[in-house]
């Protein structure tokens, strides 16, 4: 019984369930890093890196020691740096206002900490 999600026969997948978390942002977590994983468009490193943290070979706190997870962020996060910096600045600014909505929608709703931009 094999499955198109997993990269190795035997893998098993397990919801993320991380103590200093909410059930619903552990639930969230898993669900993202289920896309990411199916996502054949998402970098070889982020895809091993949702197999390992939905495997339980790798628990959420431990990300930025392994290498491969250490890599697959901040390798990520340069491509979002250079792309927000070669924004317009009227683009960077409504994108902060759509944040900010958000944030301000979801605390309306209950939902618990929200993102403040600065």
């Amino acid at each position: 019984m094999s499955s198109s999600n997993f990269s190795a026969p035997g893998e098993r997948e397990y919801p993320v369930e991380d103590r200093d978390l909410a059930e619903e942002q552990n639930e969230h977590l898993t669900r993202s890093l289920r896309a990411v994983r199916d996502n054949a468009s998402a970098p070889p490193e982020a895809q091993d890196l949702a197999r390992k943290l939905l495997g339980g070979r790798l628990e959420l706190k431990d990300v930025l020691d392994d290498p491969s997870g250490y890599r697959a962020l901040t390798d990520g996060l340069a491509g979002m740096r250079e792309s927000w910096r070669s924004m317009p600045p009227e683009d960077r600014q409504a994108v902060r206002a759509q944040v900010e909505e958000k944030a301000v929608e979801a605390e309306a709703d209950g939902v618990g900490a929200t993102y403040r931009p600065r």
